[in-house]
């Protein structure tokens, strides 16, 4: 009985004396992380914190935005890491050795939605898809057929008012399609992806959508994708980690969402996110 009561005793004071210890060694479990709100918007952001915290006890503080804000962010040193939509900017921070540990996380695709066409009956004219680019698989192509109704009056184009990932997608085929146009057709929406989406819900017009934030809210728009499949429309999310800042957890961020533990989150949770080859 006696050996029992000192081994505890024993026991309780070495655990005294080593959990201070420890506790000073534990790395800071809440790290800041910026994140393209379309991942945020679609519920993946949200899988993907719930996992991390389960398998590293990290405790993710996910600070939403569009992309083109967050890399500077994370080059200023506000950030301790981000997951973007931006290979151009991104490429060149890292090449300015701003950002490290680029890793690829999820691939997607945009897809380009808009009144969804209806087959006339006896009672109504068929209607919807006024720019009639249902179906259609070049991207840019459906934009000169949407700016064309647009002049005619008879419908609008929703774009991006961030610099964003979409926005970037945008301009590259807006460039692809002529000229870039002007008209009260043409409608900004405010502030995050879903800005776009209701706006081009309200309006009755046409928008670049991603994939994911379609299959979460989507559903009841009134709207439907109309094109799709065009190789310019996929995009890829990369993880990083400022120069700046060196969180004691953010490798670990980084190799675990860049691992097999990642990979499997992404895939797993679907509505057209892929996880890297």
């Amino acid at each position: 009985m006696f050996d029992r009561r000192r081994r505890a005793a024993l026991g309780a004071l070495a655990a005294a004396l080593v959990g201070p210890v420890r506790a000073q060694r534990s790395p800071d479990r809440l790290i800041t992380v910026g994140v393209e709100a379309d991942l945020q918007a679609s519920g993946l952001a949200a899988r993907l914190r719930t996992a991390v915290a389960r398998d590293t006890g990290l405790a993710i503080d996910w600070r939403p935005g569009p992309s083109g804000l967050l890399l500077p962010q994370l080059e200023r040193g506000e950030l301790d890491a981000a997951l973007t939509q931006a290979p151009e900017l991104e490429l060149a921070l890292e090449r300015q050795n701003l950002v490290h540990d680029r890793r690829l996380i999820a691939s997607s695709d945009f897809v380009l939605v808009g009144p969804a066409p209806l087959k006339a009956t006896k009672k109504l004219p068929a209607r919807g898809d006024p720019a009639g680019i249902a179906g259609e698989r070049d991207a840019a192509a459906a934009l000169g057929r949407i700016v064309a109704a647009g002049e005619r009056g008879e419908t609008a184009f929703v774009t991006a008012s961030e610099p964003s990932g979409a926005r970037a997608l945008e301009q590259k085929l807006w460039k692809a399609a002529g000229p870039q146009p002007v008209g009260p057709w043409l409608r900004t929406a405010g502030p995050g992806p879903t800005a776009v989406l209701a706006l081009a819900r309200e309006t009755g017009g046409y928008a670049f959508v991603e994939r994911g934030l379609w299959s979460a809210l989507g559903a009841g728009s009134g709207l439907a994708v109309l094109v799709e499949g065009d190789p310019r429309l996929q995009v890829s999310y990369h993880v990083m980690r400022s120069f700046r800042v060196n969180h004691p957890g953010g490798k670990l961020l980084v190799n675990w969402l860049a691992g097999p533990n990642g990979r499997r989150v992404v895939a797993g949770f679907g509505r057209g996110y892929r996880r890297p080859a």
